[in-house]
C-alpha cells in the first residue's frame, strides 16, 4: 500500500499555542512503567481506525524494552476514567499522538496537542518532530500546520496493508 508522509518540525518560537480548553474535563497521566499489555489495547485503540501497525509488528520484548527506554514517555488522556487518547515520545519526536473515536470532532485535539507540545519543551527538546501521512485523520496535517509545525519532507513509502496482514482486526473506513 502506497503512503504519503509528511515530515514535520516545530521549534519554540514557531508555536502558536491553537488548542482552547475543552468543553469536558480531561485529566492527562504519564504512565511511568506502561506495561506491553495496557500499551497494546491503548495503541490499538487509539490507532486501528487510522490502520497503525508498527508496534503490532515487535515482539512483546522488543516492546517492553522500548517503552522501558530511558527517553520514551507515555501521557494518557482520561475523561472520567473512559480513555480519550494519548501521546506518546521518543526522544524528541511525538511517535504518536491520536484520539479514540469517541472524542474526535469534540475540539480536543488542538488541545491535547498543545499538552504534548509543552511536555516535549518540558522535557529539553529545542526541536520537535512528528509525522502524518494521508491515513491519518484528515484534519491532522492542518492541525500540526496551525500549531506552528512545518513541512521539512515529504516521502511516499510502499507499507504493508494491515486490513490485509490482519484482515479480522482491521476495517477500514473507520468508523
Amino acid at each position: 500500500m502506497q503512503i504519503a508522509i509528511k515530515h514535520l518540525e516545530l521549534v519554540k518560537l514557531a508555536w502558536m499555542e491553537p488548542g482552547r480548553p475543552p468543553a469536558i474535563d480531561i485529566e492527562i497521566t504519564r504512565e511511568t512503567n506502561p506495561t506491553v499489555p495496557f500499551y497494546r489495547e491503548l495503541y490499538d485503540h487509539v490507532g486501528r481506525p487510522w490502520l497503525w501497525f508498527e508496534r503490532r509488528l515487535l515482539s512483546d520484548d522488543d516492546l517492553g524494552r522500548l517503552l522501558a527506554g530511558p527517553r520514551h514517555e507515555v501521557q494518557v488522556a482520561r475523561h472520567e476514567g473512559a480513555l480519550v487518547g494519548y501521546f506518546e515520545f521518543e526522544d524528541n519526536e511525538i511517535a504518536f499522538f491520536g484520539l479514540t473515536p469517541e472524542y474526535i470532532g469534540k475540539r480536543i485535539g488542538p488541545w491535547l496537542l498543545d499538552r504534548a507540545i509543552a511536555r516535549a519543551f518540558e522535557r529539553g527538546s529545542t526541536k520537535i518532530i512528528l509525522n502524518t501521512n494521508n491515513l491519518d485523520h484528515p484534519k491532522a496535517l492542518d492541525m500540526y500546520r496551525r500549531a506552528g509545525f512545518r513541512v521539512v519532507r515529504a516521502e511516499a513509502r510502499d507499507l504493508p496493508d494491515p486490513r490485509v496482514l490482519w484482515p479480522d482486526i482491521y476495517r477500514w473506513p473507520p468508523k
